[in-house]
């Protein structure tokens, strides 16, 4: 790595040979499934038919499409905007395609904070539909 400080790098390869790795992954799993489950449970109640999305499987976020259905707005930038008024803010998925961007979709992170604010951004998402 020609770009990570030295100090980092020390301390990274350090922690790495105390051999805890393991037993913090283990948490973060635990902790990184309860807050996807959540977030899933809370877009289906507060979102329903307004959304389609996969219950991730590893990773940090969902990644989901905005259906337009019961006439609510589709495309994620508008959204992004009401939902920024709203006191939440999701990415809008329509950078990340390499080509033909989905406008309706995005992504939804359940890394960083806990289940009580996902439930809370949830509805708070809900509204800015």
């Amino acid at each position: 790595d020609a770009h990570t400080s030295n100090l980092t790098q020390a301390i990274a390869a350090h922690y790495l040979s105390l051999n805890r790795l393991e037993g913090a992954l283990a948490v973060v799993r635990k902790t990184y499934a309860e807050r996807a489950r959540v977030m899933a449970q809370a877009l289906s109640r507060e979102l329903g038919d307004a959304i389609e999305f996969n219950q991730p499987q590893g990773g940090m976020f969902f990644w989901a499409r905005l259906t337009g259905a019961e006439g609510k707005n589709q495309l994620a930038a508008d959204v992004a905007k009401r939902a920024i008024a709203q006191g939440v803010a999701f990415v809008p998925g329509a950078p990340f395609f390499a080509h033909d961007p989905d406008l309706s979709s995005l992504r939804l992170s359940f890394a960083t904070v806990g289940v009580e604010k996902i439930e809370e951004g949830i509805g708070r998402l809900a509204q800015a539909l």
